[in-house]
């Protein structure tokens, strides 16, 4: 009987973990795509840089000086990543011409399906 429940509870230690380990990992992965996406929000990179800067103790005059700067600079790190895509997507659309030219006529057929779509930011 000791024996029983023994086996019994060392299973349901074992099966406490796994689901543990299993919903550890799935989180994980959420977590990291949710991270991931707001990294790509030019208003999380001024809101880092301002975090950076308090460091410093800036005065008010600096704020407002370091705001007008960090402001600028992120417009252009925005203009820089809309014209990387577009110059990515520009490769792309090459490439895939340049295939479509070698493809069977079945092949054309197929290959329609797995183009690559234009992505909303190049558009």
């Amino acid at each position: 009987m000791i024996r029983k429940s023994r086996t019994k509870a060392v299973l349901f230690m074992m099966a406490l973990v796994v689901v543990g380990i299993i919903t550890g990992f799935f989180l994980g992965i959420v977590l990291s795509a949710v991270v991931a996406k707001r990294k790509e929000n030019p208003v999380f990179w001024k809101e880092t840089v301002h975090k950076q800067l308090e460091k410093l103790h800036p005065t008010p005059e600096q704020r407002k000086k370091f705001d007008t700067r960090t402001d600028s600079a992120v417009q252009q790190l925005v203009h820089i990543r809309k014209d990387a895509a577009t110059q990515v997507w520009n490769v792309v659309e090459h490439a895939v011409a340049d295939i479509d030219t070698e493809l069977t006529p079945e092949q054309h057929t197929i290959f329609k399906n797995l183009k690559p779509k234009k992505p909303a930011e190049v558009k």
